[in-house]
């Protein structure tokens, strides 16, 4: 690349790279032109040189400088060279290399477009790749619920339609998280709608979804959230985040605790919080919580499973919103205090019209 980016500091040559082979041809052609001309002269006894060795040095000369260019020729490909390796190691080992971007001539815009492409591709599958993981994550906690609730249907005839209606919601969720996922998994552009959602709403909404869990473990949720407060998100993605932050909070709450959210509005954003009295975690795991393959996932106190990624998935939901999930504790066995930090806020007048305040 030391000679193509030298000839890219040439007049005429950082926007073409045909010019480039135009001033590694030139020398050759004008030593060529230059040995016929002294040929000429010698053998027309314009000038007095023995022509035998003239033509013998113009010969080795010439063959010298055409393997000279022919070298410079090679070097000259270098940057297609590097785009075909590049392009190589990413479909073999999925490593995003690191191509130069600031060349002008063609075999440059190559190389930027290359680097676009697959920083943009990686991205692309990294992401479908979420999805498919928030849908079989996502799956296992209603369908386990589904089953616990049908084993109660069999063995408690009494509470049957109580039961019952928690199925039929349980999978209302589950279809609607489905048809949301594939939506995406298609790239459909319904699936990133933003709307106005009220908060209250959302929260109740998603606390009446888990009574059934909270009732086993005897579990309070006290909701501390205005009804006047709007959010421009798009629901069913920002509902899975916020469902398995609560769904954690049940998790790892001991028996007969409490639950509190709470929202609270600052100039142009909101933080909702999802604060239990659970187990916690220490300070310095506070940055592996959200890896994508974390060595944190912890049994929920009644003995529920956990991979932990359903945190990881959380925050790249908040985070496409332009929002952040942050976590704090005070150690373990302290609780735990998960905050969404939501801009572009939508208040709501008297006169009953949401409007942005960022």
């Amino acid at each position: 690349m030391k000679i193509y980016h030298f000839l890219s500091k040439l007049p005429g040559a950082d926007k073409h790279y045909a010019m480039k082979f135009f001033f590694v041809v030139m020398p050759l052609l004008l030593l060529a032109v230059a040995e016929l001309v002294v040929i000429f002269l010698a053998r027309s006894k314009v000038i007095h040189l023995p022509l035998k060795p003239l033509s013998i040095f113009a010969l080795i000369s010439l063959v010298a400088a055409s393997f000279i260019t022919i070298y410079l020729f090679n070097k000259m490909v270098s940057p297609l060279i590097m785009a075909k390796k590049a392009l190589e190691d990413y479909i073999t080992t999925r490593v995003i290399p690191e191509l130069p971007t600031g060349y002008k001539d063609e075999a440059g815009i190559l190389l930027a477009n290359i680097q676009t492409t697959i920083t943009q591709l990686d991205s692309l599958i990294s992401e479908k790749s979420d999805m498919i993981d928030l849908l079989s994550h996502d799956m296992r906690s209603p369908v386990g619920r589904i089953l616990s609730l049908s084993n109660l249907v069999r063995d408690d005839a009494e509470n049957k339609d109580l039961y019952t209606n928690y199925i039929t919601n349980e999978c209302k969720g589950l279809l609607r998280m489905l048809e949301n996922i594939l939506l995406m998994l298609k790239d459909d552009n319904r699936a990133f709608t933003y709307i106005n959602v009220n908060v209250h709403r959302l929260v109740s909404e998603t606390v009446s979804f888990f009574d059934f869990a909270a009732s086993e473990k005897n579990l309070s949720t006290h909701i501390s959230v205005s009804d006047t407060l709007y959010i421009n998100v798009q629901p069913d993605l920002f509902t899975q985040a916020f469902r398995n932050i609560l769904g954690n909070a049940i998790k790892f709450s001991p028996e007969g605790k409490t639950i509190n959210i709470v929202a609270t509005q600052e100039d142009t954003k909101i933080s909702l919080s999802i604060i239990d009295e659970g187990i916690g975690f220490k300070s310095e795991d506070i940055d592996k919580l959200f890896d994508r393959f974390t060595t944190t996932g912890r049994k929920g106190t009644h003995g529920e499973s956990s991979t932990g990624l359903g945190l990881y998935l959380s925050k790249k939901i908040v985070e496409k919103h332009g929002a952040k999930l942050i976590a704090t504790s005070d150690g373990p066995n302290t609780g735990a205090t998960f905050t969404f930090v939501i801009y572009r806020l939508v208040t709501k007048k008297s006169k009953g019209k949401p409007i942005f305040a960022g």
